[in-house]
């Protein structure tokens, strides 16, 4: 593995880390540390940027069954094992999003900012098996039965080649292993895990990064993202539908800077904390 395997608790993670400075950035991933490799390599020049795999994940042991807050708790271990100082910039894309939110919840004093990356969203609309109004014609519109749950990797995504030819075979290589992916299931238990421990983040520096989603239950969550902390920006990646990591990586490695900056002083990101918009440019 490129970083060290960790003890935390019984079986190893892989823990990446590269640069220098405080605070440092820790990447709060569902993904492969080397899926990060557009993000982590530059924001390394300003900060000390930390991937892991989690475990069963690439180079990481098995372990036990990885709810969130299992993965939080097993990052808190490979971290302070590590010797890896906080407090903690903490960055995740997806349900990575909802694991940092959980980590600052359960450990707010190792919390100084955060970056959310196309937070997880399930917006299913109708409940399944639900019977629609009458037409007024007496004819009812088509009832859903089911749905199938989309599988999908970065792979798929046309963006893939950007990643260093050395990640592209990692990932490769990795996903040959038949590693336990993020499912919809286990975000709803997530997500559900943050409905009882929802955790305000008053003045830390938030950056909310969101896609061109066009559901407006997706605007009325970024709107409460942020609204998690009075010092919010929000930046909008116009060329990315979700994994942004690969898409528009240079908008994750800005919003991590500002943030890093924030924290140690040198600027707020939004004075009167409603929250500013910032496009992404084109790449």
């Amino acid at each position: 593995p490129p970083g060290k395997l960790v003890d935390v608790g019984g079986y190893r993670v892989n823990l990446y880390c590269v640069g220098e400075g405080s605070p440092t950035v820790v990447i709060t991933g569902t993904e492969f540390s080397f899926d990060w490799a557009l993000v982590q390599a530059p924001a390394a020049q300003f900060a000390r940027v930390c991937t892991y795999d989690a475990s069963g994940m690439a180079w990481s042991d098995p372990g036990p069954k990885l709810t969130c807050h299992a993965r939080i708790a097993e990052l808190h271990a490979a971290l302070k094992n590590a010797g890896v100082e906080g407090p903690y910039v903490l960055a995740g894309l997806s349900m990575g999003a909802i694991v940092a939110r959980l980590y600052a919840s359960r450990y707010p004093e190792e919390t100084a900012g955060m970056v959310i990356v196309d937070h997880a969203f399930l917006d299913v609309g109708a409940p399944v098996g639900a019977k629609p109004a009458d037409a007024p014609n007496g004819d009812s519109p088509p009832v859903l039965i089911h749905q199938e749950p989309i599988r999908w990797t970065i792979e798929d995504n046309p963006n893939f080649g950007k990643l260093p030819v050395h990640a592209r075979e990692l990932h490769r290589w990795a996903m040959s292993l038949h590693p336990m992916r993020p499912t919809a299931d286990a975000a709803q238990e997530c997500l559900a895990g943050l409905e009882k421990t929802a955790y305000p983040l008053g003045t830390q520096p938030l950056a909310v990064i969101s896609t061109v989603n066009h559901s407006p239950n997706y605007d009325k969550l970024q709107t409460e993202l942020l609204a998690l902390s009075r010092n919010s920006k929000q930046f909008v990646a116009e060329k990315s539908f979700h994994a942004v990591t690969i898409d528009q990586p240079e908008i994750i490695v800005t919003a991590i800077q500002e943030v890093v900056e924030a924290v140690r002083g040198h600027s707020t990101l939004a004075m009167d904390g409603a929250g500013k918009r910032a496009k992404a440019g084109s790449q």
